[in-house]
């Protein structure tokens, strides 16, 4: 084990254990990528959340505007 700095010192200066290990920079690089991808479907389900209700609005507004003219057509049937 290093002793000192990061296990690649002793690459450097001719010390090749086996052991040693730079288990920072390896958890680093293998914990790098992982927000990305996560932050990547977070947003994705963000908007495709919020699309969905603004596009469940829209249609239930359109059926009220239906109504509306379905009531309007069936009072000008009657009165003519």
């Amino acid at each position: 084990m290093t002793d000192r700095g990061t296990a690649n010192e002793g690459l450097w200066k001719g010390d090749l254990c086996q052991n040693e290990r730079d288990w920072p920079e390896a958890l680093a690089l293998l914990g790098l990528p992982v927000p990305v991808p996560v932050s990547v479907v977070g947003v994705a389900l963000f908007t495709i959340g919020g699309l969905s209700m603004r596009m469940s609005a829209h249609a239930e507004a359109m059926r009220d505007l239906d109504k509306i003219a379905d009531e309007r057509e069936a009072r000008s049937a009657r009165s003519d």
